[in-house]
């Protein structure tokens, strides 16, 4: 069985894991790679969150007052997906319900994950379709870590200026304090910024946000305009530096395990389905 695949164009070498449908590797033609090895520090690359974002209070949900077990981000990350078709420019993976997942998320789903290389940009879709006779309480999103090196060479550039505070976590979950870190439209990167865990964003008026290096025109520029919530984050120190389309957050302390009432949840109707698209543009 293949476990990697590779999709290209005359401006990128992309490779993708059937494990999670994830993205591992974005080379130029001058063979820079752009994405996280998944070494020692963070043992990942960009997993795919569904069908949850974050982390549930106890890891636990109530829908239809019964409860079920969650784990942080969802199982999809750590599923393998079938390759529904695939191109020189574009892969298309599969993942269904099956008995394993209906134990933690009790919905016949399926859910469709797409690649496509358009010049030097990577666009990355995820297709939800409830196959269910009920509604279906979803959330997803991407987590792509980017390598930086010397993350103070780095900083964060958002389309316009932003006057959005960050959410602050309490442990895994939402708390309801925010704190200032944009400056302007700037987030200077140093090796503490991401003390306190990720900086978590929503009601943003941009629509791309990049990762600069200040140094070179080395840059990727992320499109954020599908989605209502962002995440940044890195392990603090580490050489990478996670910008992640959401639609959904993390439990807030407060709530009260209702999955239909959770921050950032689609309830899909039978039949029906949700498509968001977020597109990483890379620049040497």
């Amino acid at each position: 069985m293949i476990n990697r695949f590779r999709i290209h164009n005359e401006f990128l070498n992309v490779h993708v894991n059937r494990k999670g449908a994830e993205l591992s590797s974005v080379r130029n033609k001058a063979n820079r790679e752009f994405i996280w090895q998944a070494e020692t520090i963070w043992q990942r690359h960009a997993p795919n969150l569904f069908p949850i974002v974050g982390s549930l209070l106890d890891h636990e949900y109530l829908y239809d007052s019964e409860l079920f077990k969650l784990t942080h981000h969802g199982f999809a990350r750590d599923l393998d997906f079938d390759v529904l078709h695939q191109s020189e420019h574009s892969i298309c993976f599969i993942l269904q319900q099956n008995q394993d997942t209906y134990q933690s998320y009790p919905f016949n789903f399926t859910l469709l994950l797409t690649y496509a290389l358009n010049k030097n940009s990577l666009e990355q879709t995820f297709r939800v379709i409830n196959k269910d006779t009920k509604k279906m309480p979803v959330s997803f999103g991407g987590h792509p870590a980017f390598n930086v090196h010397a993350i103070d060479e780095y900083e964060i550039l958002f389309e316009f200026n932003e006057n959005v505070k960050a959410n602050m976590l309490a442990g895994p979950y939402i708390s309801n304090d925010k704190f200032d870190v944009i400056q302007g439209n700037k987030i200077l990167l140093d090796k503490h910024t991401f003390d306190e865990d990720a900086l978590v964003f929503q009601n943003l008026k941009s629509n791309w946000v990049k990762l600069i290096h200040k140094l070179s025109t080395h840059a990727v520029k992320v499109d954020i305009s599908d989605f209502p919530y962002l995440g940044i984050w890195s392990k603090p120190g580490a050489p990478f530096v996670c910008i992640e389309p959401w639609q959904g957050v993390a439990d807030l302390v407060s709530h009260d395990k209702n999955i239909s009432k959770k921050e950032g949840v689609i309830l899909l109707e039978t039949g029906k389905e949700v498509s968001k698209t977020f597109e990483m543009e890379f620049t040497s």
